[in-house]
């Protein structure tokens, strides 16, 4: 899901406002990722920035002890669902038909039901199973699922990854998945809890309506064509198809827009940034704006090969170096009979910075010779060269006239992340966090912490 659309969140922005008269600011605000991160030692399922909202806060909440009379403690209780309820936060039923299907056969092909693509192995042991409706975490008193984190995007890199892979395989995947866009998840899901502590419950119909009109209206069309579907049924099929619904697709879309909104009531800050703090700013970090020399020039090369006299090299590069001399272009010679490796772009280059060519020899004629004028014949381990200089800019420092508005930027950025900071860190403190993995991190900080300390002699 991406961060909501302009006008959707004008039109929730008008519904908080109607429900709190005080409500100010522009809307805007909060937006969580739903999909894996990447990396080298990260799973890469293919999300989309279509499908992808930008993290909320690069932290991770602190968990907490689990309640023990939270879900995922027993086998039925993995089968609690946290979508669709008419109120969020409402008491929790087990539902029993999902504990009796997964122990039934597959249905035949004409009940209507359509067939997972894959099917994940049976777990062993209870809570190792991350069926659709598993309870992965709980923020609250809302629950996070399976189907929560496994965006439409996530499931189709899955669908495309998994011929030829074992069921448990499969679902040691969705486990990595689910860890690692857990945390922006539970962050979205803190400030949405917060939010259901002050809106009137008479409310919260009317807005979650209206947000999913604009759901209904700007973002599954979008889905739809990014899904290389027609239709929202074609669409909706292909959900069912890999455990997913548009009803859940709904919920998460409304949780995520009213976090947003609600964030941007929350934190506030000051817009006003004093002149004498920018230059402080600019006189703390002087380095930050200092820029070396940098020049655009031409080349031609002749290289030096066995079997080619030094003496033959230096008469062709001298004969190109004439042809310049004469009028003919740089570029057209450059293309005719150049050997370096910018032949074939007519000998230009690009803007190159002081020090960061191989060649010393060429680093020096470039920052030293007059520009426009052409140079003498050049040599260096790759060859015989000639060059001019294009255009050249010598090292100097960005001045504070120029650098001021990036500066306040970058203060305003920093004052809205302390208080974004400060916000969560009291929301946490209220809000108790459950996950599956914590168990297992409470395990590996102990172990890391025993190699770390070595034992005394």
């Amino acid at each position: 899901m991406t961060r909501l659309p302009i006008a959707a969140r004008n039109l929730l922005f008008a519904l908080l406002a109607a429900v709190f008269p005080g409500w100010g600011g522009e809307a805007g605000g909060l937006a969580v990722a739903d999909g894996p991160t990447t990396g080298s030692s990260r799973i890469d399922p293919g999300v989309t920035p279509a499908d992808r909202p930008a993290p909320l806060m690069p932290t991770v909440p602190q968990a907490v002890s689990r309640p023990a009379d939270w879900p995922g403690g027993t086998p039925a209780e993995q089968h609690v669902l946290s979508s669709i309820r008419a109120r969020p936060g409402s008491p929790l039923e087990p539902i029993a038909a999902v504990v009796e299907a997964a122990s039934r056969s597959p249905a035949p092909a004409d009940d209507g039901v359509v067939p997972a693509q894959y099917q994940s192995a049976a777990a062993d042991q209870a809570g190792e199973s991350l069926d659709a409706a598993a309870v992965v975490a709980r923020v609250g008193s809302e629950v996070v699922l399976e189907a929560d984190l496994l965006t439409p995007s996530a499931m189709a890199w899955l669908e495309k990854v998994s011929p030829g892979l074992q069921p448990e395989q499969v679902r040691q995947l969705k486990q990595q998945i689910c860890r690692q866009v857990l945390p922006q998840h539970i962050e979205s899901l803190i400030v949405y809890v917060d939010a259901l502590r002050t809106i009137p419950v008479d409310r919260l119909p009317e807005i979650e309506e209206k947000v999913n009109e604009a759901f209904d209206q700007q973002q599954l069309p979008r889905l739809v064509k990014d899904a290389g579907l027609a239709t929202v049924q074609e669409y909706e099929q292909q959900l069912r198809r890999r455990g997913l619904s548009l009803d859940r697709l709904r919920k998460t879309f409304f949780e995520r827009a009213l976090a947003q909104q609600w964030v941007q009531q929350r934190v506030q800050t000051d817009e006003d940034v004093p002149h004498a703090d920018m230059i402080a700013w600019y006189q703390n970090h002087l380095a930050d704006y200092d820029f070396p020399a940098r020049a655009r020039f031409e080349q031609c090369t002749v290289r030096l090969q066995p079997g080619r006299p030094r003496e033959e090299a230096w008469n062709r590069l001298a004969a190109l170096g004439n042809d310049i001399l004469e009028g003919r272009s740089f570029a057209e010679v450059a293309r005719a009979g150049s050997e370096g490796p910018l032949a074939r772009q007519g000998g230009q280059s690009d803007w190159t910075t002081r020090g960061s060519l191989v060649s010393r020899v060429l680093d020096d004629a470039i920052f030293t010779l007059p520009v426009g004028q052409l140079s003498t014949i050049l040599e260096d381990s790759a060859g015989l060269h000639i060059i001019r200089v294009v255009e050249r800019t010598e090292a100097g420092r960005t001045p504070f006239i120029e650098a001021q508005v990036e500066i306040r930027e970058r203060l305003l950025a920093e004052r809205r992340e302390r208080a974004m900071s400060d916000y969560l860190t009291k929301v946490r403190e209220r809000t108790p966090v459950w996950t599956m993995f914590d168990a297992e991190e409470g395990e590996n900080a102990t172990a890391t912490a025993g190699r770390a300390t070595p034992p005394r002699r």
